[in-house]
């Protein structure tokens, strides 16, 4: 019989974490199927009516000790996400593990959690700042809250851990949460890899900036029809009908394909660059048109902002990137998740208000083995380390494959080579097309075929845009000094990390935030025996505050 007193106790508890939650949880019906009976220890087992047959969810001898054998067969710390919530015996060991950052439990049937909730006493459970509930969700669900919640560079590995009983009772639910979480990590690990590299170089390479960004004043003005150019071997043969549509629309050029659009007299109207590394200078040696508008993340790198008066700098979502566009001044933003300056392109020629864009050189892949267009900087670059005994061929087959993974395909022509990065690139520019009001259009090349069956809804007539950044509130001198100050400030993280961060104001997590990708490289750099969240972020904190104080002194 349920015990009243029980359930309201549970649903204060729940109340005061998730009050949505909780209002859902007390309007529901109790689930019929249902049974709980008492364990040899004591302890209440609920189990599910099936076919005349009870399925208990946990030991009807010794819950405890089954609970605290689960907790012994798994790693410490990190995020747990746990499928099923059962009697939750199996999850109050993992409660104790103060490196254990975040907890999330996943369970399907709110009339099910209903009942639960009116036989067990799960009070300490449900108001430990690590736990989060996810009844019922949808994959998207899942997908939002892991890319809003799981920091892997702080938080650790993530674990899951089943309950078996439970997830024999609805596999198909559990089986499909099980695959939104692969696919979820899947997009975290490429970011994750993506930080631990240039997670300090984005940083310096945005403060650098700052004072060129403060005297920005170029716009774009909206445009009907965008050309976009990327720089895979396609391109060299879809020149011909570049230029006859050349003057139909806006040349958004990538910097990878600008030094063969010059080669062959064409001049593109705004050129695109997101890369942070310096090496992205190469695209330009050869000089760069000062008339052309030169689009850039702010983390672009320094030599990049030199080579014309006509910067537009554009936030994306780095985190000191947002953290700049919220606190100091607006920049327009760019969908850079993609991973490569294609895909930043086509969101461009949205953003600017293109009703349709032709895709150009977005091959994606290495078709006949070639990597680029003729007339790229790969190159100038290759022949100057050329040979009789290392021809050119012998640098691009290495650069080709330098991938171990390398995956290759016959064609009509021959061979087609491609890599996981890019199949994952273009799958995410073929998902980001539905989102988008441009209608992607693919020009015919030798890479792999772009399909986009769904296109985004049509843009409205009449809405046109200007891609313009805002006033700045203040000097950017006056506003990295109070950024550092306020950074220093920070009160110092403890254990567990996420109570700690979930428990300071909105404004103190933003300043947290500037620094994960900071920590990314941290964690990847220094010795693997350094595992707390609070360490790293104190280590990250102490290297930001540093890196601005030493430039500050020496500008």
């Amino acid at each position: 019989m349920k015990d009243r007193s029980i359930l309201e106790r549970n649903l204060l508890a729940l109340s005061a974490r998730n009050p949505a939650q909780s209002i859902k949880v007390s309007r529901a019906e109790e689930k019929s199927d249902i049974g709980f009976q008492y364990s040899r220890t004591g302890k209440i087992i609920p189990y599910y009516k099936k076919k005349d047959r009870a399925f208990f969810l946990h030991s009807l001898m010794d819950p405890d000790r089954e609970a605290q054998g689960i907790f012994d067969t798994h790693a410490r710390g990190g995020y747990v996400v746990f499928l099923g919530l059962g009697g939750g015996y199996h999850i109050f060991p993992f409660l104790k593990e103060t490196s254990i950052n975040k907890i999330l439990i996943i369970d399907t049937d709110i009339s099910f959690f209903k009942s639960i909730l009116s036989r067990l006493d799960l009070y300490d459970l449900i108001l430990d700042r690590r736990v989060d509930f996810l009844i019922d969700p949808k994959p998207e669900e899942i997908k939002e809250f892991l890319l809003a919640s799981y920091v892997p560079a702080l938080t650790g590995n993530l674990t899951t851990v089943p309950l078996r009983a439970r997830m024999q009772s609805d596999n198909l639910f559990f089986e499909s949460i099980i695959s939104a979480i692969k696919d979820t990590i899947g997009l975290l690990a490429d970011d994750y890899t993506v930080q631990v590299h240039f997670g300090k170089k984005w940083f310096k390479n945005s403060l650098v900036n700052l004072e060129k960004a403060e005297k920005a004043i170029t716009t774009l003005k909206p445009i009907r029809r965008a050309l976009v150019t990327g720089a895979g071997p396609s391109l060299e043969e879809q020149l011909p009908f570049l230029k006859e549509i050349r003057s139909t629309g806006t040349l958004i050029a990538t910097d990878t394909s600008f030094a063969f659009l010059i080669r062959n007299d064409i001049i593109p109207d705004i050129i695109i660059s997101i890369d942070c590394q310096h090496i992205t200078y190469h695209h330009f040696l050869q000089g760069y048109p000062k008339e052309i508008p030169l689009v850039l993340d702010l983390a672009s790198p320094p030599a990049l902002t030199r080579l014309t008066d006509k910067c537009v700098f554009f936030s994306s979502g780095h985190p000191f990137s947002q953290y700049i566009n919220r606190n100091w001044r607006r920049f327009p933003f760019i969908d850079i998740s993609g991973g490569n300056v294609s895909h930043a392109a086509v969101s461009l020629a949205d953003t600017l208000g293109a009703q349709e864009c032709y895709l150009f050189g977005a091959d994606f892949s290495y078709p006949r083995g070639k990597s680029y267009s003729r007339g790229t900087y790969m190159y100038p670059y290759f022949l100057s380390k050329t040979s009789r005994e290392s021809p050119l061929e012998d640098a691009f087959y290495g650069f080709l494959m330098r991938n171990a993974n390398i995956l290759k395909e016959r064609r009509d022509y021959g061979w087609l080579y491609t890599t996981r990065p890019m199949i994952s690139y273009r799958e995410r520019l073929e998902e980001a097309a539905k989102r988008l009001s441009v209608k992607v259009i693919p020009v015919d090349g030798s890479g792999v075929p772009l399909t986009f069956p769904e296109q985004g809804k049509k843009r409205e007539t009449g809405i046109r845009t200007v891609f313009s950044a805002g006033l700045p509130l203040c000097e950017w001198r006056d506003f990295m000094q109070t950024y550092s100050e306020r950074l220093a400030a920070l009160p110092p993280p403890i254990e567990p990390l996420t109570e700690y961060l979930s428990a300071l104001p909105a404004a103190q997590q933003d300043l947290w935030k500037t620094v994960y990708p900071v920590a990314a490289v941290l964690r990847k750099t220094r010795d693997k025996s350094l595992e707390k969240g609070s360490s790293l972020l104190t280590l990250a904190q102490q290297w930001t505050v540093n890196t601005v104080r030493e430039y500050l002194y020496t500008v």
